[in-house]
C-alpha cells in the first residue's frame, strides 16, 4: 500500500505512473475523510477522460446500479477513453456489503482499451481488503499498488423507510439520488428514504462515514426509545410510521409523546381526560406511553398489560375487573377511565361475566352509573346488601359505583328525631322496594302519637319567606325522600347553603287542596306524572325520578344567580309503600273512598262528631285520612305511588331556603383523637374541633348520619352505637353544606394510652 501525505502528492504520483505499462488498469484509492474525498475527485476529474457515475446504471430510482451492465460498459462501450474515474463505489458497498463481490472483478481489470481505472473508496478500508484477500494475484503481489490518503471530514448517512423532518439532515429519496449525490459532492448528514432499507442489513458501519439502517418505523422508534419490551404488533405499520416521522434522531419516547401531545410529563389522568378529544393516532399514542409508563399499582396497569392493541383497550378497560381481586382505587380508577373513555353501555359480554357473580357485594365493585342497566343493578344490589350486611363493608363502594344514591340513602339531620329516624329508615325501604319492620314500628308510633300535629302548617313558613323576597319554586309531588340527594347536589360545589325545615301540607294530600302558589310562581309536575304513569316499574320509575331531582338542582343553581335566596318546596309528597301495599280496611259509614284509597270524604248529612280519633286515621275538614300505609277498600290499583294520606311521605313537605354561602374563614377541623376507643357494647365518642363557632355540625359515615353536640366552646362531639373496630373515612356538614371530612379508627380493647405507655 502506498501512502500519501496530501492530495497533491497523490495526483503527481498518479501522472508519472500512468505513462508507465501496465497490465492491470485499476488503481485503488483509499480515502479517509470527507472533505478529503471532495477535493481528491475534484481533481481527478482533470486527470481522466471520462467520469462514469454509478447512479446511470440503476434501472429505477430506487433500485442499486446494475454491476453486470457496468462491467459490460467498461469492457465494450468506452470507445477512445484512456483514463477513466468511477464513482461512487464505497457508497453502493456502505448500503449493501454484498455488492464488494464486484472489487475482486475491477482488481484484475486489463488495460487494453483502458489504460488508467480509477476507483477511490471512502472509509471502507476493511471491507476493501477482505474482499481483496479473494484475489491470488493480490496476495502474490502481482497487483499495482493500491493507493492511500488520510484527511479530514466525518458525515453520517441514516436509512430508512421514511423520513423525518430535521434542519440537520438533507433529505434524500431513493437509491439513484443518494448516488448521484455523493457524485457531485459528500453532504455531512444525509437522510436517505428508501424502501430497499428492509431487505439491508443492520450492520452500522462506524469510522469516519457512520451509517446507521433502520430496516422499518418500528425498529427507528423502538432503538431510539430504548425500550426493549416495545413489540411491532402494538401498533399498525401505519402508527409506527408515524411516530417515526415525529420522532428526532435519539428523542425518548417520554420526549416525543410530550411534545405531540403538548404535555409536560406523562399523567394518565391528564392524558385520558384529553381522550375525546385526540385523532386516532394520537390516542394510540397515549395508549403506547401507557404500555411504558403506567403505575403497577394501578387498574391502567392491569388493563395495558392484557391489552395487546389500542383496539382493545376499551374492552380490557371493562373487563379486566373480573380477573382481579376486589378493590376500592380499581373500581374507582377504572369508572373514571369509563367515563373519560365515553363508555355508555356495556357489552354482553360484560353481562355474561356479571351474572357469574355470586355476592351482591362483588356485584357493586364491577358496576358504574354510567349506563341505565348499570345504575338498575345497583339499586337492586344495593337493596340487597341494606337487607344482609354491614354498611361498613360495601357502602365505600356503593359511593364510587353510584354516588347519588349514597346522597340519597343519606339524609340530613332537619333536627327532628323522628323524622330523621323515619325518612332514615324509608328510603332504605325504597331500595329493597318494600316497607320492613323498622318502618311499620316508625309509622305506628307517627299513627299512634298522631305526630303529624307536631309540625307547622306549610302555607305560613312559605307566605314569610315569599314576604322577604325570597323565589319560591314549587314541585309538585316532591317529598322529604328527595332532601339528601337534593341538598347533596346544591351544596357539594361548597358555594350554597340550604336551610331545612319540615312542614304539613293541607289535608288531603291532593294537589287540589294544597294549590297554594302565586300566579307567577313555578310549579315542575314531572315528579307527579311519573309516580302516576301506568306503566311505572321499579327501579327504572325511581331512578327517572332521582333525574329530575338533577335537574331541579341545576335549575336552582340559575335562579342563584338572579335571586339571593330560593324557597324550594312541594304542595305534597308520594307514597310508594301505601301503593303497594296489599292491606285494606273497611271505609267508615257514610263516607265515599277516593279512588286512590287514601283518604274519604264524609257525605253531606254526616256529623264528624260521630268519628272519633284513631289510631288508623285523622279527620280533617269532613275528610278522614289514613295514617299508615294501608287504604280503603273499594280503591282502585296503583302500580307506581299515591298520595291523599296523612303518611309522613305524603303530608310533610320540605321547605328549602338555598341561598350562597357567606364570605367568612374557611372552616377546619381537626380530630381529638385520631384513635377512638369503644367498649364491648361499641359505643365510643368521636370528638372533633373548628376554627370558628358554627350553628350545627353532622357526620355522615359508612352509610350512618351521626347529630353532633356541642361539647364545649368550638368542641363538637357524636356519640358511636354499636360499631365496629376499623379505618374509617366521613364527611361532617354544617348548614347541610359539605365542610370537612375526617379520618379516624375505631378499636377496641386496650391501646398504650390505657397503660400509661
Amino acid at each position: 500500500m502506498k501512502c500519501f501525505r496530501n492530495i497533491n502528492e497523490l495526483i503527481s504520483d498518479i501522472r508519472e505512473e500512468k505513462s508507465k505499462s501496465c497490465r492491470f488498469a485499476t488503481r485503488f484509492i483509499l480515502v479517509q475523510g470527507c472533505r478529503t474525498w471532495d477535493e481528491l475527485v475534484a481533481k481527478l476529474i482533470h486527470e481522466v477522460d471520462r467520469v462514469v457515475h454509478l447512479s446511470e446504471f440503476c434501472d429505477g430510482h430506487d433500485v442499486f446500479p446494475d454491476m453486470t451492465k457496468l462491467q459490460y460498459y467498461l469492457k465494450e462501450k468506452i470507445l477512445n477513453c484512456k483514463d477513466v474515474l468511477l464513482i461512487p463505489l464505497a457508497e453502493c458497498i456502505r448500503l449493501d456489503p454484498e455488492s464488494a463481490i464486484i472489487i475482486r472483478s475491477l482488481a484484475e481489470w486489463p488495460a487494453e482499451k483502458i489504460r488508467r481505472l480509477y476507483i477511490p473508496l471512502l472509509s471502507i478500508n476493511e471491507s476493501f481488503l477482505a474482499e481483496m484477500d479473494h484475489v491470488p494475484r493480490y496476495e502474490e503481489g502481482l497487483l499495482p499498488d493500491i493507493l492511500s490518503i488520510e484527511g479530514e471530514g466525518d458525515c453520517e448517512v441514516v436509512v430508512a423507510p421514511f423520513h423525518i423532518e430535521s434542519e440537520d439532515f438533507l433529505i434524500i429519496s431513493g437509491i439513484k439520488e443518494y448516488l448521484s449525490r455523493w457524485e457531485s459532492s459528500n453532504v455531512n448528514k444525509i437522510w436517505l428514504q428508501t424502501d430497499m432499507a428492509a431487505w439491508l442489513p443492520k450492520l452500522r458501519l462506524g469510522g469516519r462515514c457512520k451509517v446507521c439502517i433502520y430496516p422499518s418505523p418500528f425498529d427507528y422508534v423502538s432503538r431510539n426509545a430504548n425500550w426493549e419490551e416495545v413489540r411491532e404488533e402494538w401498533g399498525s405499520s401505519e402508527n409506527w410510521n408515524w411516530l417515526a416521522t415525529q420522532m428526532r434522531e435519539e428523542e425518548s419516547l417520554d420526549s416525543v409523546a410530550s411534545r405531540i401531545l403538548n404535555v409536560a410529563d406523562y399523567n394518565s389522568q391528564q392524558l385520558f381526560v384529553m381522550w375525546k378529544n385526540l385523532d386516532e393516532r394520537k390516542r394510540w399514542l397515549v395508549w403506547l406511553w401507557s404500555k411504558a409508563k403506567s403505575n403497577p399499582d394501578s387498574y391502567l396497569y392491569h388493563v395495558i398489560e392484557k391489552s395487546n392493541s389500542v383496539s382493545d383497550f376499551i374492552d380490557n378497560v371493562i373487563m379486566a375487573i373480573f380477573s382481579l381481586p376486589k378493590s376500592l382505587s380499581f373500581s374507582m380508577e377504572r369508572k373514571e377511565l369509563l367515563k373519560l373513555l365515553g363508555v355508555t353501555v356495556m357489552p354482553p359480554e360484560f353481562w355474561k361475566q356479571y351474572d357469574e357473580l355470586s355476592s351482591p357485594l362483588e356485584r357493586i365493585a364491577v358496576l358504574t352509573d354510567l349506563s341505565v342497566t348499570e345504575r338498575e343493578k345497583l339499586v337492586s344490589s344495593a337493596g340487597e346488601l341494606l337487607s344482609s350486611h354491614s354498611t361498613a363493608l360495601w357502602w365505600d363502594y356503593l359511593e364510587v359505583a353510584f354516588p347519588k344514591l349514597t346522597w340519597y340513602l343519606g339524609f340530613p339531620s332537619t333536627d327532628d328525631e323522628f323524622a330523621d329516624a323515619y325518612f332514615f329508615a324509608y328510603n332504605r325501604c325504597r331500595l329493597i322496594d318494600r316497607a320492613d319492620d323498622s318502618l311499620h314500628d316508625l309509622i305506628d308510633k307517627w299513627a299512634s302519637e298522631q305526630l303529624l300535629w307536631n309540625y307547622q302548617g306549610r302555607s305560613d313558613i312559605v307566605a314569610k319567606q315569599r314576604s322577604n323576597g325570597s323565589k319560591i319554586l314549587w314541585v309538585d309531588a316532591m317529598g322529604a325522600e328527595w332532601l339528601g340527594l337534593l341538598i347533596k347536589l346544591l351544596t357539594m360545589d361548597g358555594e350554597v347553603e340550604c336551610e331545612v325545615m319540615l312542614a304539613r301540607a293541607n289535608i288531603p294530600t291532593i294537589t287540589d287542596a294544597n294549590k297554594e302558589w302565586e300566579e307567577d310562581e313555578e310549579v315542575i309536575r314531572d315528579l307527579d306524572d311519573i309516580a302516576h304513569h301506568y306503566a311505572y316499574t321499579f327501579p327504572q320509575s325511581f331512578l327517572k325520578e332521582m333525574e329530575l331531582i338533577d335537574k331541579l338542582a341545576i335549575k336552582v343553581q340559575e335562579l342563584l344567580s338572579q335571586f339571593s335566596v330560593v324557597v324550594v318546596t312541594s304542595d305534597h309528597g308520594l307514597s310508594r309503600f301505601a301503593a303497594i301495599s296489599k292491606e285494606r280496611v273497611d271505609p267508615p259509614q257514610g263516607t265515599t273512598v277516593d279512588s286512590r284509597g287514601r283518604f274519604a270524604a264524609l257525605q253531606d248529612d254526616v256529623l264528624s262528631e260521630n268519628y272519633d280519633a284513631n289510631t288508623l286515621w285523622v279527620l280533617v275538614n269532613n275528610v278522614i285520612c289514613l295514617l299508615t300505609h294501608c287504604r280503603f277498600k273499594g280503591c282502585m290499583a296503583s302500580p307506581g305511588e299515591v298520595h291523599g294520606g296523612a303518611a309522613p311521605e305524603e303530608c310533610l313537605s320540605p321547605v328549602i331556603a338555598v341561598r350562597k354561602a357567606g364570605v367568612e374563614a374557611p372552616l377546619k377541623f381537626e380530630l381529638i383523637a385520631e384513635t377512638i376507643k369503644l367498649n364491648p357494647k361499641g359505643e365510643g365518642v368521636i370528638a372533633v374541633r373548628c376554627n370558628r363557632a358554627i350553628r350545627n355540625l353532622k357526620l355522615q359515615v359508612a352509610g350512618s348520619s351521626l347529630k353532633g353536640q356541642e361539647a364545649e366552646a368550638l368542641t363538637w362531639e357524636f356519640k358511636l352505637k354499636g360499631w365496629k373496630a376499623g379505618k374509617y373515612t366521613g364527611t361532617l356538614y354544617s348548614a347541610n353544606r359539605n365542610v370537612g371530612e375526617i379520618t379516624f379508627e375505631a378499636v377496641k380493647g386496650f391501646i398504650q394510652d390505657d397503660l400509661g405507655l
